[in-house]
């Protein structure tokens, strides 16, 4: 396979992605495109991405994997971006992938927020063909206050003591500035986009077919409601339950690879 990295534009950021083309193109797989997960979630799941990435184009599929601005070694700051960046560097690199391979049609693959940010861009367009959502943030609200936790687990290893509570860290973005979370600056902007983010009320506009996998540590898990309502949502949505750690936080084994998730995305993209 060949493995090109580059940067291209999108509103005048420029942002590094890397395209995955197999060695022998194979006629009519759509390529993909991967949404990356927030902040820190991104660093842990970097391997695991790369990986499944990589037995994509093996399986004749190209991918484009890219940096949001303000991350890795995209261009921008991470405190200006928000969901409102995140959708818009997304449709560029749709719109790049689309005019490289000269495909009609994408698939999106995003995990955790990345799977939020594909399924919003899923609904806007008409030029995306499957969606795959791994272990989705549904519910922006309880997303941006587990992010906020953070900043007080922080508080607590270095001062003993929370100082600051939720309601003062708001209060922080309201003035201007921003909260760090795991070394990451969370704006108001973002906080507030967060916040308002809902993905299972109401139907969603995207028709094709959609592939939302719930993620498990335990074997045999029970689907959670929240994951059974958004299925419902899509006019063709599958869910799935695979066990696997969750490789998108720093856990004690070190994922290369997500195995068991990987078979059954394949599989589902392959029909079986």
């Amino acid at each position: 396979m060949k493995e090109t990295p580059f940067f291209f534009d999108s509103d005048g950021v420029s942002l590094f992605a890397l395209l995955h083309e197999p060695a022998t193109p194979v006629e009519g797989r759509t390529p993909f495109v991967f949404c990356h997960p927030f902040g820190e979630e991104k660093l842990w799941t970097h391997r695991s991405w790369v990986s499944f990435a990589r037995e994509l184009t093996a399986r004749g599929h190209v991918v484009l994997r890219f940096d949001l601005r303000g991350n890795g070694d995209s261009e921008g700051e991470f405190k200006d971006s928000s969901l409102t960046t995140a959708l818009s560097d997304t449709r560029a690199a749709i719109d790049l992938v689309k005019r490289r391979t000269k495909a009609a049609t994408v698939n999106l693959l995003g995990l955790r927020l990345g799977a939020a940010v594909a399924a919003l861009i899923a609904d806007e367009r008409d030029d995306v063909e499957r969606l795959v959502l791994w272990a989705p943030v549904i519910d922006g609200h309880r997303f941006v206050q587990e992010l906020l936790r953070v900043n007080l687990a922080t508080q607590m290893a270095v001062f003993k003591e929370v100082r600051e509570d939720r309601a003062a860290l708001v209060g922080q973005m309201k003035q201007g500035r921003t909260v760090n979370v795991d070394g990451y600056p969370l704006s108001l902007a973002f906080y507030e986009q967060l916040s308002a983010l809902k993905l299972g009320q109401g139907p969603r506009p995207f028709p094709g077919r959609c592939l939302i996998v719930q993620i498990d540590k335990v074997k045999g898990a029970a689907l959670l409601a929240e994951v059974t309502i958004l299925a419902s949502a899509y006019q063709s949505g599958t869910t799935l339950t695979v066990c696997e750690e969750p490789f998108w936080k720093e856990i004690e084994r070190f994922y290369e690879e997500a195995p068991a998730l990987a078979l059954a995305t394949l599989n589902w993209l392959e029909g079986r």
